[in-house]
């Protein structure tokens, strides 16, 4: 990084000179993506009243602001102004966060209380539109998730409950949602229709993350082991198929991974190195097939393509 050039960007900053500073910083972040940048970019945008490019920059490198309660505080500041309350409330339940935790959501509540008022209509709208996914496209529900995230808590909550059970929302986007309430340390009893048509009582308070079991851990390793050394492009594109895939199951992984090694031999496309049974083989099929077929509908979405008849 060019010492000089950042001496001068800090020199802004300090003076106040927000739009020479973000300008500033603009330049050497586009070089350098490390956390200090991050940080005096995202903040110098946000002085600079660029408030959506702010909260673009900050969610580029979220943990950087976890350094100490300051810039934890600037990082919330950023996501309220652009009312991300759901962010904003997930943020504070990090456990990197429990000392400034009640001092942040006392912020949180102050500010959705504020939006209800000011921002009546538009919450009215977003929630109308998130309430009713089912008949919309992939695409459209993706995107009516993601404003729902400026919604208060209570109103999201409303939604999240119904969508759990919606059979016309993609499944992924489902445990997406319940993912949602996993990282809001919500703790309640919610129905959720999972993969097999079936729908299940869920309590929220017991949900671990989407690689936090048995299975996924033991997938992980098996991957890492074999091939982090010899092929690791193979590592880092089986991993993210893997990451889709459990997120599918979620949060039932270890009802479908009964056998992660073998799961892990059959993404990357070898026959498995361990025993299975007739059976365990036929169900490791079986789930590959279903989850691929989820996977692609996802993919067409997202490349703007449709479904062939």
């Amino acid at each position: 990084m060019d010492s000089l050039q950042f001496q001068r960007a800090l020199l802004a900053f300090h003076n106040q000179q927000w739009s020479q500073a973000s300008a500033a910083f603009t330049t050497l972040y586009q070089a350098h993506q490390t956390a200090e940048l991050n940080r005096y970019l995202a903040l110098s945008l946000y002085r600079d009243e660029q408030f959506l490019a702010a909260e673009q920059i900050a969610a580029e490198n979220d943990a950087a602001y976890l350094v100490d309660q300051s810039w934890f505080d600037h990082r919330l500041m950023i996501a309220l102004k652009n009312q991300q309350f759901i962010f904003a409330r997930q943020w504070c339940a990090l456990p990197q966060a429990q000392a400034w935790r009640a001092q942040g959501l006392a912020q949180v509540q102050v500010a959705e209380q504020t939006s209800r008022q000011t921002l009546a209509a538009t919450q009215r709208v977003i929630a109308k539109q998130f309430y009713h996914l089912g008949d919309t496209t992939l695409n459209e529900q993706r995107h009516r998730i993601a404003r729902a995230h400026q919604l208060p808590l209570a109103e999201f909550l409303r939604g999240v409950r119904y969508l759990l059970i919606d059979p016309f929302l993609h499944p992924l986007l489902r445990s997406t949602l319940l993912e949602d309430l996993y990282l809001l340390q919500i703790d309640e009893t919610v129905k959720l229709q999972w993969l097999d048509d079936q729908q299940y009582d869920v309590q929220t308070a017991q949900l671990r993350g989407v690689t936090d079991n048995s299975a996924a851990q033991a997938a992980i390793r098996y991957l890492t082991a074999e091939f982090a050394q010899t092929n690791p492009s193979l590592v880092a594109n089986v991993r993210q198929t893997l990451n889709l895939q459990l997120m599918l199951v979620y949060p039932f992984a270890e009802r479908v991974f009964t056998a992660p090694e073998a799961w892990v031999d059959y993404l990357v496309g070898r026959p498995a190195q361990t025993p299975l049974s007739t059976t365990a083989e036929n169900q490791l099929l079986t789930w590959q097939k279903r989850l691929g077929e989820h996977l692609q509908t996802l993919f067409l979405a997202i490349n703007h393509e449709k479904p062939e008849n």
